[in-house]
């Protein structure tokens, strides 16, 4: 037996037209991450987070102790100007005291001066 020829129908060909349909995007997502996974990557993130506070934190307790340590410079050294300023002023005091007192002694030779030449004048007259 011979195999059957097919034969072809010639027909009009209508046309029409195509209609497209938009293509959708499909935006492809990792795949969900277990719970477990979540957490363990959200831990890693606190932790990093953590780190930087407390390097921070460093910082500013060192530029604390750092401030610390001029103040109580600055302290000290406000306290021994403040030594020797008391010290100037007792000084002072004292310099003026002994200043009244060489004034006072300076005016008693004056007057003690002034009478011997007035006894030196008198006794030149007498002779």
């Amino acid at each position: 037996p011979m195999p059957k020829k097919k034969v072809k129908k010639t027909s009009k060909k209508k046309t029409v037209k195509k209609t497209t349909a938009k293509k959708r995007t499909v935006k492809k997502t990792a795949p969900a991450k277990t719970s477990a996974e979540f957490l363990s990557s959200a831990l890693k993130e606190i932790e990093q987070q953590l780190g930087a506070l407390q390097g921070q934190k460093k910082g500013m307790e060192r530029d604390l102790y750092l401030l610390a340590l001029d103040f109580n410079d600055t302290q000290n050294e406000e306290n021994q100007l403040r030594d020797k300023i008391s010290k100037l002023v007792e000084r002072e005091s004292h310099l003026n005291t002994k200043k009244t007192k060489l004034k006072s002694e300076m005016q008693s030779l004056q007057e003690k001066i002034t009478k011997v030449t007035q006894i030196n004048a008198e006794m030149k007259g007498m002779t």
